[in-house]
C-alpha cells in the first residue's frame, strides 16, 4: 500500500505565505498538514486555523505540541476548538518539546510520565468526563470542558527520538513519527520499540500508523542542498545537547570538538558555522535529504521501510528558491521514484 503523505511547517512564514502552502500542499494530495508549536514563534493553532479557512480535505496537526508549555486541559480544549472550526480534521501531535523553555523557566521533567498523563488526561476530557487527577507531572482537579467536542476521540502522533517514549507510543498512541532515521538498521530498532509497546497493549500493528518524518532539501545545486542541511543538522543536534542518548541507540557518534561547542550555552555564530564543518557527511546523510530530485530519491529509498505507512516532510529551501517547489518535487517527484527503486530492490 502506498504511504499516505504530510508535510510539517515551521513557523517561518506569514499566515499569508502559510495559508498559500497548505492550499498546495492539499492539491498535491498530501494528507496531512502538521505546523509546529514553539516557543516565541507565531502561534500554533491560529496558524492552523488559517489553513482550516482555505482546505477541505487535509487533516491539520499540531507537530507538536507538548505536555510542558501548554497544560493537557488547554491542549484539550484547543485541539477540540480546531476540530470544530476545520469539521472533524483536526489530529493532536504531541512530543516532549524543548525549544524555548530555558526563556521561560520550563524543565522537561519525566518526559515519558507527562506524555502519558497527557494523552489520558485529554482523551477523558474529549470524552465529556470531569477529570480529577493528580499526576507525577501534570493534575487536574474536578476539570471537565464546558463544550461538547465535534468527536469525542481524535487521533493522537507522537513525534519520537528516544526509546522509552517510541515504546509508549506503541502502548497508548494511534500513529508516531520517527524523525530523520533513514538508517533502516536505526529504524528497525524504533520499530521494535514499538513492537514491545503494542504487545504490552495487546494491538496489533495495524492499529498504529506508522511515519517517516524527513527533513529535506530538494534543489539541482548538490553541494548548496547539502550545505543547508548540514547547517540544519548540526543546529538541532546542538540543541538537543545533552539529551543524545537516542543519537547512542541508533550507533551515531559525534567528533569531540562538536561535543564540546555543543556544551557551550554561550556559542556565537563562529561556532556554529565550526560545528557545522566538524559534522561528518555520513551523519548528515543517515538524517535527512539533500540534492536533486534522483538523490533524494535514492536517499529515500534506502530507508523505506515496509511497514511505514506515513511519510512526512518538512522541506528546506536553497537560497533563491521557493519552498513550495521543494513541497511539490517531494510529492510528484521524489516519492513516487524511491517508492520505485524500493520495489525494483524487493521484486
Amino acid at each position: 500500500m502506498r504511504p499516505s503523505l504530510g508535510v510539517l511547517l515551521f513557523s517561518d512564514y506569514t499566515l499569508a505565505e502559510l495559508t498559500e502552502l497548505g492550499r498546495l500542499s492539499e492539491g498535491l494530495g498530501y494528507r496531512f498538514f502538521w505546523y509546529t508549536d514553539v516557543r516565541f514563534t507565531r502561534e500554533c493553532y491560529l496558524g492552523l486555523a488559517a489553513v482550516a479557512s482555505v482546505t477541505q480535505r487535509v487533516l491539520l496537526g499540531t507537530g507538536v505540541t507538548d505536555p510542558y508549555s501548554r497544560h493537557p486541559a488547554i491542549t484539550a480544549a484547543s485541539i477540540a476548538t480546531l476540530d470544530e472550526l476545520c469539521h472533524g480534521r483536526a489530529v493532536l501531535g504531541l512530543g516532549t518539546g524543548g525549544a524555548g523553555f530555558r526563556e521561560i523557566g520550563l524543565e522537561r521533567k519525566l518526559p515519558v510520565a507527562a506524555m502519558r498523563e497527557t494523552v489520558e488526561m485529554v482523551r477523558r476530557l474529549l470524552r465529556g468526563e470531569k477529570v480529577t487527577s493528580q499526576g507525577k507531572v501534570v493534575s487536574v482537579s474536578d476539570g471537565k470542558l464546558n463544550f461538547k467536542p465535534v468527536r469525542d476521540t481524535i487521533p493522537v502522533y507522537f513525534a519520537t527520538h528516544g526509546a522509552q517514549i517510541t515504546r509508549l507510543a506503541g502502548l497508548v498512541a494511534d500513529g508516531v513519527l520517527i524523525a530523520n532515521t533513514l538508517n533502516p538498521a536505526a529504524f528497525g530498532f524504533y520499530l521494535g520499540q514499538l513492537d514491545e509497546g503494542m504487545t504490552k497493549a495487546g494491538r496489533g500493528p495495524e492499529t498504529l500508523d506508522i511515519g517517516l518524518r524527513v527533513e529535506a532539501c530538494i534543489a539541482d545545486d548538490d553541494e548548496a542542498a547539502f550545505a543547508v542541511m548540514r547547517r540544519r543538522v548540526a543546529t538541532r543536534v546542538m540543541q538537543q545537547h545533552p539529551h543524545w542518548e537516542y543519537l547512542d541507540e541508533i550507533g551515531i557518534s559525534l567528533p569531540e570538538e562538536f561535543v564540546a561547542i555543543a556544551a557551550n550555552k554561550d556559542r556565537n555564530p563562529e561556532d556554529v558555522q565550526r560545528a557545522t564543518t566538524l559534522l561528518p557527511a555520513a551523519v548528515v546523510e543517515s538524517m535527512v535529504l539533500a540534492g536533486n530530485v534522483e538523490r533524494c530519491a535514492e536517499q529515500l529509498a534506502r530507508g523505506l521501510n515496509p511497514r511505514i505507512t506515513q511519510i512526512s516532510v518538512r522541506p528546506h529551501a536553497v537560497a533563491g528558491q521557493n519552498v513550495a517547489d521543494v513541497i511539490r518535487a517531494f510529492a510528484e517527484q521524489v516519492v513516487p521514484r524511491a517508492l520505485q527503486l524500493r520495489e525494483s530492490v524487493t521484486a
